[in-house]
């Protein structure tokens, strides 16, 4: 978890990579990774996030609804809109039913 907050980006990055494909409590996770898209995160740092997001979903087959509304509205960021825009694709794809994750309403190896 400290690797996550070090200041090299290189760190965090891997850090975070990690535990989005290794730890078991996607809830906990679910946290640590939007606490990562704070807009005081490093870009990189942030646009890893969104892309775990999707990882979740592709992994988990499950995430919540508060992932998807953020998200969302991440969609008009000319930064991570794209990204977002991804993540929110593999949510589709890969909880098909099986998700508490419902659009604008509320596993796999790495």
């Amino acid at each position: 978890m400290a690797d996550i907050r070090s200041p090299s980006v290189r760190l965090s990055t891997k850090a975070l990579l990690r535990l989005t494909c290794d730890d078991p409590d996607r809830a906990w996770v679910e946290a640590v990774v939007l606490d990562c898209l704070s807009p005081g995160a490093d870009p990189q740092v942030r646009a890893l996030a969104v892309t775990c997001l999707g990882h979740l979903a592709r992994i988990r087959r499950e995430v919540s609804g508060r992932i998807v509304r953020r998200l969302e509205e991440l969609l008009d960021d000319p930064v991570l809109g794209g990204r977002a825009e991804d993540a929110l694709d593999d949510i589709a794809v890969f909880t098909r039913g099986k998700s508490t994750a419902k659009k604008s309403d509320s596993a796999e190896e790495c």
